[in-house]
């Protein structure tokens, strides 16, 4: 079988529905759905089917939702093919599907990390404070320098997602970010858009939320981890157990280096990418990165038939 470098979507792949199909057409993802409406304590699989679209959108819910049906996908493939990675890797939220998926966390502590690091998240700036903007087209060697200039305390313009050659989200103060695009128009970017997002993520502005998350995942009884985990922060595979818990700390406040992950897996030997989970965000970004790699998404019921084909 070829090199298959497995990887994990992140907040902003959500969506109403998600996961409802495999849940009607597979008995392992009932079971799967069944148990972490259990371990939460709240009906989570309702949340994904019904929505509302405004509740799953919160952060604390997204993030265990998002591993929840994320992870049904990877039992799914799994147990119907057998699939065998060569690599892992998730974007932000995604590091943790793939680690789960990996054997680092069991699929309870999973849960519960995942719903309290949205928490965390949630309160870690006033709301309406901080937020997050999308520059496509960024040039880089304009960008940084006005960053730069524009940040002292608290008052910060950070990249925060570099997710490709052609787009880079920057996150911080929300004041700083709107002074950061009008000082770029016109020489740092050809478009500009501003995500809903209740916080300043990957940005120093979430510091305190790491500190109180390190202290949570220092309660997890680490496992260890079957195939190595290209992590954001340095973008190096990992497999060592006792490493994860300060690249998890260090990711929730530092730049996730997308692009340079997707690289990374290429330079190993991946000879296929798969995105596992909802949406196609990840395989649009990884097709402008390593365009001659082949990717595939895996979603629904006949992604999983189509991509059977695609190995045979």
């Amino acid at each position: 079988m070829k090199k298959i470098g497995v990887v994990f979507p992140g907040q902003g792949s959500q969506k109403v529905g998600m996961g409802k199909r495999l849940y009607e057409g597979f008995d392992g993802v009932k079971d799967l759905f069944k148990m972490a409406d259990e371990i939460l304590g709240f009906p989570i699989t309702k949340l994904c089917f019904e929505g509302p679209e405004d509740e799953l959108r919160q952060t604390y819910n997204t993030q265990p939702a998002l591993l929840m049906v994320s992870y049904a996908v990877w039992h799914i493939l799994e147990k119907e093919i057998g699939i065998k990675p060569y690599l892992f890797a998730g974007h932000s939220l995604g590091e943790y599907t793939a680690l789960l998926s990996s054997g680092f966390f069991s699929y309870a502590d999973a849960l519960k990390i995942t719903r309290k690091r949205g928490l965390l998240m949630e309160d870690a700036c006033p709301k309406g404070k901080g937020g997050m903007v999308a520059l496509i087209g960024a040039v880089m060697d304009k960008v940084e320098p006005v960053l730069k200039e524009i940040s002292h305390g608290d008052y910060v313009a950070v990249p925060a997602n570099l997710n490709s050659s052609e787009q880079v989200v920057l996150s911080g103060d929300i004041d700083a970010l709107k002074e950061g695009v009008e000082r770029l128009k016109g020489i740092g970017y050809k478009k500009a858009v501003f995500l809903n997002v209740s916080g300043p993520f990957h940005s120093p502005l979430m510091k305190d939320a790491a500190d109180k998350l390190k202290i949570e995942l220092s309660k997890i009884s680490k496992k260890d981890i079957l195939m190595p985990i290209v992590c954001n922060v340095d973008a190096i595979p990992e497999q060592n157990k006792e490493n994860i818990e300060d690249k998890l700390y260090r990711q929730m406040f530092s730049p996730v280096l997308w692009e340079r992950c997707v690289k990374r897996m290429a330079t190993e030997g991946v000879e296929i990418f798969l995105e596992v989970g909802p949406q196609k965000v990840l395989s649009n970004l990884i097709k402008r990165i390593t365009p001659d790699i082949p990717c595939y998404n895996i979603e629904e019921i006949e992604d999983v038939e189509a991509f059977k084909k695609a190995l045979s």
